[in-house]
């Protein structure tokens, strides 16, 4: 299985070092790409330049909708007339692959919802590699969906993938993961505690708002990303709601259910 990496020249506090954008094949001559990043005239080239030695692009993979992963699929399908393959919902797809259907080569494609709703991961069970886009990242911590539902999904999501005992992870941004079972039991843990940390901070307070349980949770997080701190906090308190651990008091005020 040839893996290559191609960087986008995106990095931010949301994509960190930027876009992994993979190049894919099988030996046939045939190469597919997962997540070719935005559409950016430099990592076009870069993409272009990277699979000329390599074969030809029949099949475009992507994660989900963002447009730091989808964007590139149109020029790149254009170019080469190759298959933009992913979720029904994803914009512009022109082949939709089912939970555990093929997509190319022994990439199979699996339902994981969480960080969007119509996130998918491609798993190749021989050689043990996951592409993750933004369910996993090399690095750091991702952000769920902001809808109801999406963090109880995102843990289903994290286990699902712990039972495949994927070898290596290739994430949508940040550095290859070597030790995937590794990496998703840190992912699984820290969520743990993220919710327990809201469970205490109630525990504290009696009742507080979403913004006083992210500035008693994340302490250290810069400005920029407070907005996504809530976000997490939201998903977290969505979670104990459905669980009926917390309610709502007046004033958008949570609370232990008591």
């Amino acid at each position: 299985m040839l893996i290559q990496r191609v960087l986008a020249p995106n990095p931010g506090p949301m994509t960190g070092t930027g876009t992994n954008t993979y190049i894919v094949g099988y030996g046939s001559g045939e190469l597919a790409i997962v997540d070719p990043g935005p559409d950016d005239d430099q990592h076009l080239a870069a993409i272009f330049d990277a699979m000329q030695p390599l074969g030809r692009l029949t099949t475009v993979l992507v994660t989900h909708r963002h447009g730091d992963h989808l964007p590139a699929a149109g020029p790149l399908c254009q170019r080469t007339g190759a298959m933009l393959v992913g979720h029904a919902d994803l914009p512009g797809v022109g082949r939709s692959v089912a939970d555990g259907e093929a997509c190319f080569g022994r990439l199979q494609a699996l339902a994981t919802p969480g960080h969007t709703r119509e996130s998918l991961c491609f798993w190749d069970p021989q050689a043990g590699a996951l592409f993750t886009g933004d369910l996993v990242a090399g690095a750091g911590t991702v952000v769920v969906d902001d809808q109801p539902g999406a963090l109880g999904q995102y843990l289903a999501s994290l286990e699902r993938l712990l039972e495949l005992q994927p070898r290596t992870i290739y994430p949508g941004h940040g550095p290859l993961v070597e030790d995937g079972m590794g990496k998703l039991r840190e992912y699984l843990d820290h969520r743990r505690l993220r919710v327990q940390q809201v469970v205490d901070a109630l525990t504290a307070r009696g009742a507080a708002s979403v913004d006083e349980l992210v500035a008693a949770i994340y302490t250290e997080v810069p400005a920029n990303l407070v907005p996504m701190a809530a976000r997490n906090v939201r998903a977290n308190l969505d979670l104990l709601a459905a669980e009926g651990r917390v309610t709502i008091a007046p004033g958008e005020r949570w609370q232990l259910h008591r």
